[in-house]
């Protein structure tokens, strides 16, 4: 992650039981906060131009 640009400090593992629903809230609002504090995803990821045009599918209708 960090050699991508992307700050491990973004990434958050936790290890929750299905009994355990007051903790599992208490990592999702600090996951939030924590969020919250560093801003912006510092990677702008832009989509792939193909390679090719992509042909045109002309369809009729079905009488």
């Amino acid at each position: 992650l960090e050699r991508r640009g992307f700050g491990s400090q973004r990434v958050n593992q936790y290890w929750v039981s299905g009994a355990e629903s007051e903790k599992l809230v208490k990592s999702v609002e600090d996951t939030m906060e924590k969020i919250k504090r560093l801003g912006p995803n510092p990677i702008k990821i832009e989509p792939e131009e193909p390679d090719e045009p992509e042909e045109e599918v002309l369809t009729a209708p079905v009488v």
